[in-house]
């Protein structure tokens, strides 16, 4: 299964964002796991058409933002909850945890 994992880890750290910024490039060059997991998922919402304002965490976003780690992954959903204007966080117990992206544009309306 770890040979699996890896070969999917390859093939995700040649995704990028823009410009291109590889998700490799932000595990190993990004120290914060909350900023991490920002770009990350962003990148994601960014690569559906259209553009999504949510994204469910699965094992395929938090490994691309290098978090393995249970209680690390508890510690970033509150970093974002407790700093992070712009993102919230919806726990559904029992099934993933989806990140919301609230815009200026869906203030005003």
């Amino acid at each position: 299964m770890s040979n699996q994992r890896d070969i999917q880890r390859a093939k995700r750290d040649k995704l990028f964002l823009r410009g291109p910024i590889y998700f490799g490039w932000i595990r190993q060059n990004i120290a914060d796991p909350t900023a991490r997991l920002l770009l990350v998922a962003r990148g994601y919402m960014n690569m559906s058409k259209p553009i999504k304002t949510y994204l469910e965490l699965t094992i395929k976003e938090w490994d691309s933002a290098g978090i393995n780690d249970r209680s690390k992954r508890t510690r970033v959903l509150k970093n974002i909850d407790k700093y992070v204007k712009d993102y919230w966080v919806e726990r559904r117990p029992g099934r993933t945890v989806v990140l919301h992206h609230e815009s200026k544009s869906n203030e005003m309306k």
